[in-house]
Parts: C-alpha cells; structure tokens; sequence
C-alpha cells in the first residue's frame, strides 16, 4: 500500500514559505503598531533601539525571502515543475525578486527622497559593471568566432 506523502523537502519548502508570510506580516503589523503608539516626547535612546529592532526585522525577513525564492529556483529545476524555456523564465524572474529583495531589505534602498542618492549610485555601479560583462562577452564571442 502506497501513500502520497510529500516529500521532505517539499514540507522544509512550505515551511519557509510559512515563515516568510508570517515574518512580513509581523513587519507589517508592528509599523502600524508603532506609528499610532508614538509620542512626541520619545526619548533618543528609545529611538535607536526601536530602530535597531526595525532593521533587525528587516533582515529577518529579508533572509526569509531570500531563502524561499532560492529554494523555489532550484525546486523549479530539481522536480522540473516547468519545461526548459518556462523553467528559464521563471527562474531569471525569482532571481530578478531577489534582486530587489537585496536592496529593500539588506541595503534598505527605497523610493523616498532622502535615499535616491544611495539609488543613484547603485544604479551607476550597475551601469559599470554591466558595461564591463557585457565588452568581456563581446571580446570572448569576437574570439570564439575567429577561432572557428
């Protein structure tokens, strides 16, 4: 007699997954809690460690994401979920989430005005170094080519 129980990486998968719902919306739950609970008189020691505890939160759930999207990628190819071209797409699509995981959550880089230099320079860097990829692809394809 056979059963169909799920495998335990598949149960470790849903779990990380469960965590990571559950540590955003305790993220979620806990600003609303501290923006209406604030008063004016709050004392700078209280700040820094309100904001220590913010930013640890952040990278909490920052490595829960980060973990989920890796695992779903090599789930995606492992148990081939998708066919190749499909499996392809999705995975550059994760890998593109957790990009943007990366800078929200460990490099706290948003949209408000007061971070757009530290987005201008991210992007600039990003500039650079896909300049650099993309001569050294160009330079080793023109090789390839004249070798053939």
């Amino acid at each position: 007699m056979t059963t169909d129980r799920p495998s335990k990486a598949m149960t470790l998968l849903k779990l990380a997954g469960a965590a990571a719902v559950l540590g955003a919306s305790k993220v979620l739950f806990r600003e609303d809690k501290a923006a209406t609970s604030g008063s004016v008189g709050d004392s700078p020691v209280e700040d820094r460690s309100q904001s220590r505890q913010s930013d640890l939160i952040t990278y909490g759930v920052g490595y829960g994401l980060a973990l989920l999207l890796t695992c779903l990628a090599f789930a995606l190819v492992y148990w081939r979920w998708a066919s190749g071209a499909t499996a392809l797409g999705l995975v550059y699509a994760l890998a593109l989430v957790q990009a943007i995981v990366h800078v929200r959550c460990f490099l706290h880089i948003d949209l408000k005005r007061s971070a757009r230099d530290d987005l201008q320079l991210i992007l600039f860097s990003t500039l650079i170094v896909l300049l650099m990829v993309g001569g050294t692809l160009v330079v080793l394809f023109n090789l390839r080519m004249r070798m053939m």
